[in-house]
C-alpha cells in the first residue's frame, strides 16, 4: 500500500518561506530610525556620560550594531536595534536627569 502526501501540505510551507523571504528583501532602509537614535545619543551625551554612563553605553552600542547590520544589508536587524539604541538613549537621559535633579 502506498501512502501519498496531498500536494498542499508541500505547497504552503513553500509558499510561506517565500512570502517571509519576499517581506524581508523588501524592507525599506531604516534611515529614520537611525537618525533618531542618533539624535537621543547625541541628546543624552552631556548629562549621560556624566549621571548615566552605562545606560549611554548600551545605547551608543546598539546604535553601532545597527550600522552594521546595515552596512551588511541587514535591513530589519538594522531597524530594530537602532529603535533600541534610541529607547535606551531617551532612558539614559532619563536616568541622568534623575540624579542630577537629586544632588
Amino acid at each position: 500500500m502506498c501512502l501519498s502526501v496531498p500536494k498542499m501540505s508541500v505547497k504552503a510551507p513553500t509558499l510561506s518561506l517565500f512570502l517571509a523571504l519576499a517581506a524581508c528583501a523588501s524592507a525599506p532602509p531604516p534611515a529614520t530610525e537611525l537618525a533618531a537614535a542618533r539624535a537621543a545619543i547625541e541628546h543624552a551625551g552631556p548629562i549621560g556620560a556624566h549621571y548615566a554612563p552605562a545606560e549611554l553605553a548600551a545605547a551608543q552600542s546598539k546604535l553601532e550594531r545597527a550600522e552594521q547590520a546595515m552596512a551588511r544589508g541587514d535591513r530589519v536587524l538594522a531597524r530594530r536595534l537602532a529603535e533600541e539604541a534610541e529607547v535606551d538613549a531617551r532612558f539614559a537621559w532619563a536616568v541622568a536627569e534623575n540624579e542630577r535633579s537629586r544632588q
